[in-house]
């Protein structure tokens, strides 16, 4: 009983990343022996005393694997020391049937993901406990959360069962050190820090890896890591060298997915989709960071568009289409039914339109009423199925979701609306509000404009509270792309702008509302992505000295009106104090 508690425990400390991280046991024999000149990881990152054990005595009393990396020094522990951390998963198989993560509830909170039990197995107990032999280690733990809460959000590899197929039967340790990297987010006891540094390793050439397509896949997971972590330089660069090895390939062209599929359907599907999410990914980081990314002059090119993700998980990959078919679907008398990729890619170019359209400087430009155009057009042809952002099971499609969020708009038959990065050139922002939110969009990227346009200003608050409304549907936070972090701080500094002009006496309860819930979709993802937990900190301070300020104007005013109200009322019972 004793042993099976033990475990029991072992097992919790990392079946999900927890909200407060439970306290180091020290007390161990351990700590009196004399280190060894290399410690493991969870020793190294925690900084305490490593015995070198095959398994060291700490990692073994608190059930996690024990995993040690080469020392540049060329000294390396005992037994582990040659093992990376993508070795460490393929040291124990895992069952097809079994998951490793929890599935998370309804509640968009930390502390669903720590409440919520994992699937029952035949390796498992009622409680979804480990037993028996089979007993998952922390990189396998970060695979399966890495599908669980990271995949739906940018599904450009082949699908679990699949990828784990092709792992057994070929060395893809950047790729699986990558995926390890995302999905250690969503994992108590795993280092992010450590995967990042073997990563790295790759990169720089120290440990081999191929120059193909799965090297390619491979940082553009690592440059989103990055980029949610807030290492937005250092994402940038990556995305770049992913862009440039992907061109260097030829996975730009038609051609390359027949050749390079390894004679699989799925495979094939999953190099187009990487293609193609490069470019969204790419055009995603440069509308909200401000920095040109994408450099290939013809980043669309002939890579026909991905299919849909029932689709793609069966390997039935109906009939390709290419963009240029998408920009003359209207015009077409063939109907083709388009994925919910397919949008998330066009609202993806609306969005690249507008930021290249740098010339645009006043609300009646031309320029301004081509792009209303394109945006408009978006909407008017989306069809039936596609105003709905629940499948006929209830499942959110977040492709769909992230393309309406790039849009800016609400789900549902509404009238059409536009682009808050277009129309906010043409709104005035407060400009304390604009200095202070830096988290996703550096200062200089943000216009204060100087004329304003009631119009383009009615659009942007509207476009806001589209992005508000996100948040309200049905389903955990944590599964939706960290972008959705950038697309509710730029949500917030339209909200926090007009909050602080609002005339002193107005209304202002359901606007407050829309910043409330802003917050607490940032504070929901901020034990995940660093990203919203800086931008939280930056909402929250500006909100607190707009409230400040208007409650001290409130009483200003009431005292004024008080004394003019009290002044009259005596002109009034003395009018020869007129005369």
């Amino acid at each position: 009983m004793e042993s099976r508690d033990a475990h029991s425990n072992g097992s919790n400390e990392v079946l999900t990343r927890s909200c407060n991280p439970p306290a180091e046991n020290t007390t161990t024999t351990t700590d009196t022996q004399n280190p060894t000149s290399t410690a493991c990881i969870s020793c190294r990152e925690k900084h305490l005393k490593c015995d070198g054990l095959r398994k060291c005595t700490r990692c073994t009393s608190q059930g996690i694997t024990c995993v040690y990396l080469k020392s540049r020094r060329g000294c390396r522990g005992r037994g582990y020391g040659d093992m990376t951390v993508s070795e460490a998963f393929n040291n124990t198989n895992i069952p097809s049937n079994v998951s490793l993560v929890p599935s998370v509830g309804e509640a968009p909170v930390c502390s669903s993901l720590e409440r919520h039990t994992p699937p029952s197995s035949d390796n498992t107990d009622s409680n979804g406990i480990y037993f028996g032999l089979f007993r998952p280690n922390i990189p396998q733990r970060c695979m399966e959360a890495f599908y669980q809460y990271f995949y739906d959000a940018h599904p450009f590899l082949p699908p679990r069962h699949h990828l784990l197929q092709v792992l057994r039967t070929n060395s893809m340790d950047h790729l699986q050190t990558a995926i390890y990297y995302v999905g250690s987010r969503y994992i108590s006891g795993a280092s992010a820090a450590s995967f990042a540094l073997e990563f790295e390793s790759f990169i720089l050439g120290t440990k081999p890896a191929p120059k193909d397509a799965s090297m390619v896949q491979a940082m553009l997971l690592f440059a989103l890591g990055l980029d949610g972590n807030n290492e937005r330089t250092k994402a940038i660069e990556i995305l770049i060298k992913a862009q440039n090895l992907a061109v260097e390939l030829g996975m730009n062209r038609r051609e390359y997915t027949g050749a390079n599929g390894r004679g699989s359907s799925i495979w094939e599907e999953s190099l187009r989709r990487t293609w193609w999410e490069l470019y969204v990914v790419s055009t995603m980081m440069t509308g909200f960071h401000g920095s040109e990314i994408f450099n290939q002059q013809d980043p669309l090119s002939s890579v026909p568009l991905p299919c849909e993700e029932k689709e793609f998980v069966s390997g039935f990959i109906p009939p390709l289409y290419s963009i240029d078919q998408f920009d003359d679907g209207s015009f077409d008398s063939e109907e083709i039914v388009w994925s919910s990729y397919a949008y998330r890619i066009a609202a993806a170019r609306n969005l690249d339109r507008v930021l290249q359209s740098k010339e645009i400087l006043f609300p009646d430009d031309p320029a301004l009423c081509k792009l209303e155009a394109h945006l408009t057009n978006w909407h008017l042809h989306l069809p039936d199925n596609k105003r709905d952002l629940f499948d006929q099971y209830g499942t959110l499609d977040e492709m769909l979701f992230q393309a309406y969020m790039i849009a800016n708009v609400v789900s549902g038959l509404i009238e059409v609306r536009s682009t808050m990065l277009l129309y906010r050139h043409f709104s005035p922002l407060d400009g304390l509000t604009v200095r202070t939110i830096k988290s996703c969009t550096e200062e200089s990227k943000v216009p204060v404009a100087q004329i304003s346009d009631n119009m383009h200003t009615i659009r942007t608050i509207q476009a806001a509270s589209n992005i508000s409304k996100l948040v309200s549907l049905p389903g955990p936070l944590v599964k939706h792309t960290h972008f959705f972090v950038c697309a509710l701080t730029l949500s917030s500094i339209t909200h926090l702008s007009l909050w602080a002009t609002l005339p002193v006496m107005s209304p202002d309860q359901d606007l407050r509302q829309q910043i409330r819930m802003n917050a607490g979709a940032l504070k929901a993802v901020a034990p995940f992505w660093p990203s919203a937990e800086i931008g939280l900190r930056q909402v929250t301070n500006v909100a607190q000295k707009i409230f400040a300020n208007r409650k001290d104007a409130v009483g200003e005013v009431f005292w004024r009106d008080f004394i003019e109200t009290d002044f009259m009322s005596g002109m009034i019972e003395n009018p020869s104090n007129g005369s």
